[in-house]
């Protein structure tokens, strides 16, 4: 009787052995394409996230541009979060993977010629190509910058637009929503460009 229960459960103990070797994974030594009809459906369909676009050494920040009569925050990939390396990738403006209906008022050939702190606020020194253009404009472009200084945790901007050589900065009273301020700006100065 012993003998009988020992040699039915070495049959039992084979039996499910092959059944667990049938139902496993073939082993490959090399990743091997699945037929499509063999993907699981949900699988198939287009991403909605955004992936990330940051390697080692680099950091994802937000510019901030025009879309419409409201500003839209985009990100970039910089090597750093210093405030003159952001602002010179929003000099840079729209690029082709941005979404369709975004731009930029900055006027083109703007440059960023110096940043320095005062105290808590950013003083910013432009090229004079920034005032350039009308004031509706101009009132959008530096809302860029704003919000695009102020997203690095900075309290507020102040800026100051150089000659046609680069040279002999002065003061400037950027438009806001409530006219023309000397600063130091922050969003609150371009609350309509945000509100719904």
């Amino acid at each position: 009787m012993r003998r009988t229960v020992r040699l039915t459960g070495a049959v039992l103990v084979v039996v499910l052995a092959t059944i667990l070797a049938a139902c496993g994974l073939p082993k490959d030594d090399a990743p091997r394409e699945i037929a499509a009809d063999k993907v699981p459906f949900d699988l198939l369909g287009p991403s909605t996230t955004t992936p990330s676009t940051a390697t080692a050494g680099s950091t994802i920040v937000k510019l901030y541009f025009v879309d419409g009569a409201k500003l839209r925050a985009i990100n970039r990939t910089t090597t750093s979060r210093e405030p003159r390396l952001v602002l010179d990738a929003l000099m840079k403006g729209v690029t082709d993977t941005d979404p369709l209906g975004i731009g930029t008022a900055i006027p083109t050939g703007t440059r960023v010629l110096d940043t320095v702190f005062d105290g808590d606020t950013l003083v910013v020194t432009l090229s004079n190509e920034m005032l350039s253009v009308a004031s509706t404009e101009q009132k959008n472009a530096f809302a860029q910058l704003v919000f695009t200084v102020t997203d690095l945790g900075i309290s507020g901007v102040r800026f100051r637009v150089a000659d046609a050589n680069g040279s002999n900065p002065q003061d400037v009273q950027p438009p806001t929503d409530q006219g023309t301020h000397g600063g130091p700006l922050t969003r609150a100065d371009y609350f309509t460009l945000v509100s719904g």
